[in-house]
């Protein structure tokens, strides 16, 4: 705007701006003045605010002091009332009138008191007294019965009516109301005279600033402004009108530029247009070159416009869709590519986005559909759309990216059929083991259960000799399914490893006895130590590790021809603030090692060092594959150094939680504690009663004879529904107890538990499965369908009998077996004492045979307890157990 017109304006704006009316009455005078001072309209603003504020508060507090005064008159009155009620009990109840007109007359020493009147309990007016008052005064009337009380009993003796004054409060009440008022009133006024005394020193400024402006319309630029320098409102306002000054002097100058400018902006003009010719050329050559580059790209780009017509098609789009770039121009998008099941939903979505409905789900996105090709043939693509501004300022397109994945989905179908097949197998192989278990596990039971048998019988020392044998190999068969399964199970990720207390030295002692004896055989030297600050007591999975360091200490000897092993535990770290420690397990040897490339394939299943090692050693190749994999699951890792020829060690390391003894004894109490636990003698005890549901035969001869040996009466059945037959049929307390094999025909065991379960008569009777899969989740099952315990097969006697032991409340004895018959007459029981003695102290192979063919001897000089308890260590190969009793007995017999 030119410096002419903008004074100009303000000329008119401060001028000629008209000028209030003053002529008139005198409310007209008023008005104007109410129209032209700020500070009336203020005053009178706050005065407004004040004076209601005012009236607001002083009604608040009114009602406020008024509820208070009443309420205190009214406790006054309520304690005045209860005084004179336990004043006038005892006259009224005595009828003593003088009394109680005493009483009334003394209460009108009270000026409060207006009306008091005794009444009895029939109501007739006994004593009264009236203030001598003449004018009426507001008073609180109070009603109270009057009752003696005695030793035994309340009597109602009458009641009292009492008017108390509030005149006094009333007075005090209405002092402090007028005090109020007037105390706010004055306040008002002394807040809006102090409005117009400060109002009246602010305006100076404003007339400076007015005064400023009619010099800057009049040209003039020598303007005081006596706000300027101070940091309120009318500080900025002055220093704005200054800045409006200097702008106006400004302009004055830019008004010369600007005309030299604009013949200079002229000659831009012109040579801006030659160049947006130049460009516009080139952008033509660009969108050739860009048109290029969509035909050889190796999707199909397809533009469409808001009215969902086609705008742009590549040449992939006509390989794809069968539709020239000529053809697919201008024809609607949904009836070209889009089926026709999809072209409703694809029309309420452009529709939905177009009306601001919300972002649509597939812009941006890459996405798989279905498109129909120009034959009809529908088929799958990867979409990808995206929203590309066009030339209109509002405008837009959209650009689909789109990718035939035919080839695609066909590799990815053949994937999911393989990936269903694999399961299919995975699980095919899954039923083979449980079957295969199942099936291998029931004839084992009896070959097992059948040379235990035997061998508590007399026979001949061949006869021994083979049972012996066929019971050895048959407890090898029987390690070699249970490595199967337990490598199936870590295959399918079903292995679970437990966090239960124990202690540590009963693990290594059983780790020790169960591999002692094939060290012997071999004349090994074997070593077992714990490190002193090694805890001894635990939380972790004890059965697991202990069936790494079995694996591994069994290697060891297998590969150790002379020499020595060595089993040793280490604590590499104990907090015994956090409760943890770190413990590092090495089974080392001095057998024929191993070279690197041995190394390498050693922990793969079903391998060992070579084809050789397998023929001259033995073993299935599953141990150490197994091993490692448990060390795994318990957060460890199974290392090996070794050299050919210079022995081998194998190392891992565990971190446990720190236990103590309370710990491991509540959990030896729940489950059961090792059979060197059991009683070895026989304890007198009631005739136990045991329903056995089993369909092997066999295996209905080998348990029979096995609780037979116990003294426990046996019934048997061969399925679920003879078993409840039985228990229904007999009294709920006929049986003491249930053996239930699970794999049953007619009925199984989980049926007939849950059947039994039902009835409340069975409640207490416990169950016992009996079952040869041995995968995991069955125990779990069977536990919440309300059985009690649970036993493999094939079954380990002792274990049963630890069970039965628990469940029914009684001890049972170890049966030992029976040492052949000599073909010739007793070794000298001495002398075979004595050779007994060395052949334990050089962990002799030949101890347990030696045992067997002078124990007839022995017992012509040990006693039947001592002879027992040997026994038992000589079966479990106890060999250092067995040393120190025998000692003990020498000790004995060479006393005088």
């Amino acid at each position: 705007m030119p410096p002419t017109a903008s004074w100009k304006r303000l000329k008119e704006f401060v001028i000629d701006a008209p000028e209030p009316e003053l002529s008139g009455g005198p409310l007209a005078r008023l008005r104007g003045a109410w129209r032209r001072n700020i500070l009336l309209r203020l005053g009178f603003g706050i005065f407004i605010s004040v004076a209601a504020s005012t009236a607001i508060y002083t009604t608040y507090v009114m009602q406020t002091l008024k509820s208070e005064a009443e309420q205190n008159v009214r406790e006054r009155a309520e304690r005045l009332a209860a005084v004179l009620s336990q004043a006038l009990a005892r006259p009224l109840f005595d009828i003593n009138s003088a009394a109680v007109s005493s009483v009334v007359d003394a209460s009108g020493a009270t000026p409060e008191v207006l009306v008091l009147r005794v009444l009895a309990p029939n109501g007739a007016e006994l004593a009264s007294y009236v203030s001598p008052l003449r004018e009426p005064v507001a008073a609180i009337k109070v009603h109270r019965d009057i009752s003696f009380t005695d030793a035994r009993r309340s009597y109602p003796v009458g009641s009292i009516d009492l008017a108390f004054s509030r005149q006094q409060i009333d007075q005090d009440l209405r002092r402090q109301i007028y005090n109020t008022v007037a105390a706010n009133l004055l306040l008002a006024l002394g807040i809006v005279l102090s409005i117009f005394v400060v109002g009246r020193r602010a305006a100076r400024p404003f007339a400076d600033i007015q005064t400023g402006l009619e010099k800057l319309t009049r040209g003039e630029t020598d303007i005081k402004l006596s706000g300027i320098g101070r940091e309120d409102q009318v500080g900025r306002l002055s220093g704005a009108v200054l800045r409006f000054r200097d702008t106006l002097t400004r302009l004055r100058d830019a008004e010369q530029e600007l005309r030299e400018l604009n013949s200079d902006l002229e000659l831009r003009i012109a040579a801006r247009t030659g160049e947006l010719t130049s460009s516009m050329q080139q952008l033509g050559d660009s969108q050739a070159k860009l048109q290029t580059i969509l035909d050889t790209a190796l999707d199909a780009v397809v533009r469409m416009d808001l009215a969902g017509r086609i705008v742009g098609w590549n040449a992939q789009a006509e390989r794809i869709f069968g539709w020239s770039r000529d053809e697919a121009l201008g024809l609607a998008l949904d009836k070209t590519i889009i089926p026709a099941r999809y072209r409703y939903d694809h029309r309420r979505g452009m529709q939905r986005y177009m009306a601001g409905g919300g972002a649509a789900p597939v812009l941006d996105a890459r996405i798989e559909v279905v498109a129909l090709r120009r034959n009809g043939e529908e088929f799958p693509i990867e979409l990808a759309i995206t929203q590309v501004k066009s030339e209109g300022q509002d405008s837009f397109e959209f650009c689909a990216f789109i990718r035939d994945i035919s080839e695609r989905r066909e590799r990815e179908q053949k994937l999911v059929n393989a990936n269903v097949a694999a399961e299919a197998a995975n699980i095919a192989k899954s039923e083979f083991l449980a079957n295969m278990s199942h099936e291998i596990r029931t004839p084992m039971s009896a070959v097992i259960g059948m040379a235990y048998l035997a061998l508590r019988t007399e026979m001949s020392p061949k006869q021994h000799d083979y049972i012996s044998k066929i019971h050895r190999a048959a407890l090898s068969l029987l390690g070699i399914i249970n490595d199967i399964l337990d490598f199936s199970k870590i295959e399918a990720g079903r292995l679970e490893v437990e966090a239960i207390p124990f202690a540590l030295e009963d693990v290594l002692a059983h780790v020790s006895s169960v591999t002692a004896q094939r060290a012997a055989d071999k004349h090994l030297r074997y070593l077992v130590s714990t490190a002193p600050e090694v805890p001894r007591y635990l939380v972790g999975d004890p059965l697991r590790l202990g069936q790494v360091l079995v694996n591994l200490a069994n290697n060891a000897v297998k590969f150790t021809a002379e020499g020595e092993l060595e089993l040793r535990c280490e604590a590499s770290r104990v907090d015994t603030q956090e409760g943890k420690a770190t413990l590092r397990f090495t089974v080392r040897d001095s057998g024929i090692g191993m070279t690197q490339q041995q190394k390498a394939k050693l922990f793969h299943a079903f391998s060992q060092a070579n084809g050789s090692t397998t023929r001259h050693y033995g073993g299935t190749g599953l141990g150490l594959s197994i091993s490692q994999q448990l060390v795994r699951l318990m957060g460890g890792r199974i290392e090996v150094e070794s050299e050919p020829d210079q022995g081998s060690s194998f190392h891992f390391e565990l971190q446990f939680a720190l236990s103590d003894v309370a710990a491991v004894a509540v959990q030896a109490a729940v489950h059961q504690g090792p059979v060197g636990d059991l009683t070895l003698l026989a304890s007198p005890r009631r005739a136990a009663r045991i329903l056995l549901a089993e369909d092997s035969p066999d295996n209905q001869d080998v348990t029979v004879e096995l609780l037979e040996l116990q003294g426990i009466v046996v019934d048997v059945v061969a399925n679920g529904r003879e078993a409840l037959d039985r228990l229904q049929a007999a009294e709920p307390g006929a049986y003491d107890l249930v053996l239930m094999d699970l794999g049953m025909p007619v009925m199984n065991g989980h049926e007939a538990t849950r059947l039994l379960r039902q009835d409340s008569r069975f409640s207490e009777l416990p169950v016992i499965a009996l079952t040869s899969h041995a995968l995991a989740g069955v125990e779990a099952r069977c536990m919440e369908e309300g059985m009690q315990d649970y036993i493999t097969k094939p079954v380990d006697p002792q274990r049963l009998f630890s069970v039965l032991s628990r469940w029914l409340g009684v001890s049972m004895k170890a049966i030992p077996p029976l040492p052949p018959r000599a073909d010739a007459g007793l070794v000298d029981p001495q002398l075979a004492l004595a050779e007994l003695r060395g052949l334990l102290a050089d962990f002799s192979g030949d101890s347990v045979d030696y045992f067997g063919s002078v124990q007839a001897s022995l017992a012509t000089l040990l006693p039947p307890v001592t002879l027992t308890r040997l026994a038992s260590h000589m079966m479990h190969y106890e060999f250092e157990a067995a040393g120190k009793l025998l000692a003990a007995v020498v000790q004995e017999l060479e006393k005088p």
